[in-house]
């Protein structure tokens, strides 16, 4: 069965622009970027003509992430409001959330809210610093710090 997650992927509409907001924005490293296309992917994704530009973006911590810019067939832009069936959001782990909220707000990036520490019922996140940015064509993104520990 299933022994962890691979990789996850994003679509985006300027693949780009995406790698300037993952990589040097966010300080992400792009180790490849491919340009698959053929009668393989048709049938895999269950598409025609499929033509992509695909960068494959790796965490500091060595996971994946694939941005995809379909070159064809051109997809329809959708809401990615967190409460719309089907989308997801992606969670970083940051050492200061302020100071990166602060950098990337001067790089002119959106945020939901500011900063904030939970007290939440959650017990995963109880503590954590957080907040929500839009990332490239709206991909919401949550930044975390873990609990301050008292002295």
């Amino acid at each position: 069965m299933i022994k962890r997650i691979q990789h996850s992927s994003y679509t985006v509409s300027n693949l780009d622009e995406a790698l300037h907001f993952f990589c040097d924005l966010l300080g992400l490293q792009a180790s490849t970027i491919l340009e698959p296309r053929g009668e393989r992917l048709d049938k895999l994704y269950k598409l025609q003509e499929v033509s992509q530009r695909l960068a494959v973006v790796r965490t500091p911590g060595d996971d994946v992430i694939h941005l995809i810019e379909y070159l064809s067939p051109k997809g329809e832009r959708i809401d990615p409001k967190l409460c719309n069936p089907g989308v997801a959001h992606l969670a970083f782990e940051v050492d200061d959330i302020q100071k990166t909220y602060d950098k990337l707000t001067a790089e002119g990036v959106e945020f939901n809210h500011p900063p904030f520490w939970g007290g939440q019922k959650i017990e995963d996140i109880k503590g954590w610093g957080v907040c929500f940015l839009k990332g490239p064509d709206g991909i919401p993104i949550e930044l975390m710090q873990a609990p301050k520990q008292a002295n």
